[in-house]
């Protein structure tokens, strides 16, 4: 019998960047999966670029609910649709994210020295394409206190996809 292999190190990386970056929101979202591939198949995709020993990307993907209640949690109120404040505050997620995910790999391999200003991409069902020899871990997340009643949204990604510098 065969196993999925997944890169020990990004694994907890992103597992301690996404608990750590959200941290301040007073949501803590249970990892519930990972995945060596990753699928854009919600609507909300933040994008950060890192850059040191490896470079590439993290990106967050949730939905627009699941958007308003991890920006809700930074606000103190959930709002009730996306607006220019939403989306600055998904971003700012994306960084602190990105920032932890930076520190967890510090002293590895994968040392990142640099973050992007975050990208947020809107729409679902893209395809990304990467080079040879990147390294990736998707992490699934659920994030409990969402009403079971929007079950779709409960759920978002964590992706760390970096390639090793020759």
């Amino acid at each position: 019998m065969s196993r999925l292999e997944l890169d020990e190190v990004l694994l907890d990386a992103a597992i301690t960047g996404t608990l750590g970056g959200l941290e301040m929101t007073g949501i803590t979202p249970t990892p519930v999966g990972a995945t060596r591939f990753f699928s854009a198949t919600r609507p909300i995709a933040v994008i950060v670029g890192l850059v040191g020993k490896a470079n590439g990307s993290v990106t967050i993907n949730l939905s627009e609910r699941g958007m308003l209640y991890l920006v809700g949690g930074l606000l103190g109120e959930i709002p009730d649709v996306p607006n220019e404040m939403v989306f600055d505050g998904v971003m700012e997620i994306g960084n602190i994210i990105a920032g932890g995910i930076k520190e967890a790999l510090a002293g590895t391999p994968y040392q990142i020295d640099n973050i992007s200003v975050p990208s947020l991409v809107l729409g679902a069902s893209y395809d990304v394409y990467y080079t040879r020899g990147i390294s990736m871990v998707s992490v699934q997340f659920e994030v409990e206190q969402i009403p079971i009643v929007h079950h779709k949204d409960r759920f978002f990604s964590t992706t760390i996809s970096l390639l090793q510098s020759t």
